[in-house]
């Protein structure tokens, strides 16, 4: 047995200070948390993050020492942190700024006076619309047809699956036919196309 032999390192580690036992397993095992946890989460820009809140956690384990299998102990910490970064985010619901989406439909200044009453009437009249509509399926609602993001986009958005981004939409467009909201004909075909597509 050597002394890069990982099962040699892994005894060894126990005689080392806090500080220096997490850049050893970060150095030993970094890359495999960073795998571990790419495949698991449905963001990845949330790795990097996550990952340093898992060494954040073994810095803070009392006995360092008395951990026995350092590559299990990592991710099993990693499976906790990411059960509780999916219930911070299904917690948390989906924001998106009504008015900032509403200022994109406006008409610049200078145009016809007619136009920008009409347009205040249909921006008033969305978001009565859009404050009738579950909080989620609204803001995917928006994110789809005023912010044109593509229903994977949309589901990345709001940390759901593709599947539920789409039934917010179907929700959204079947709200607009029963009520025949004016945007309900668009809204009912492009839901219908992206059913058919997706």
């Amino acid at each position: 047995m050597s002394y890069e032999d990982p099962i040699f390192r892994a005894w060894e580690m126990p005689t080392l200070d806090k500080k220096n036992f997490v850049a050893a397993i970060a150095a030993q095992y970094g890359r495999r948390l960073r795998r571990f946890l790419s495949v698991r989460l449905r963001n990845v820009q949330d790795v990097p993050e996550l990952s340093q809140e898992v060494f954040l956690r073994l810095l803070r384990v009392e006995r360092h020492e008395a951990i026995r299998n350092p590559e299990a102990y990592l991710l099993t910490v990693a499976s906790h942190v990411i059960h509780q970064h999916a219930l911070r985010r299904s917690a948390s619901p989906a924001f998106v700024d009504i008015a900032e989406a509403a200022s994109e439909l406006t008409v610049p200044d200078g145009d016809d006076p007619v136009t920008k009453t009409d347009n205040a009437q249909r921006i008033e009249h969305l978001e009565r619309f859009l404050l009738q509509l579950p909080p989620r399926v609204a803001a995917a609602l928006v994110l789809h047809r005023v912010s044109g993001f593509t229903v994977q986009e949309v589901a990345d958005q709001l940390g759901v699956r593709r599947e539920t981004a789409k039934r917010y939409l179907a929700r959204a467009a079947q709200y607009c036919r029963d009520r025949r909201v004016g945007l309900g004909v668009e809204l009912a075909a492009d839901a219908a196309n992206v059913m058919e597509r997706e």
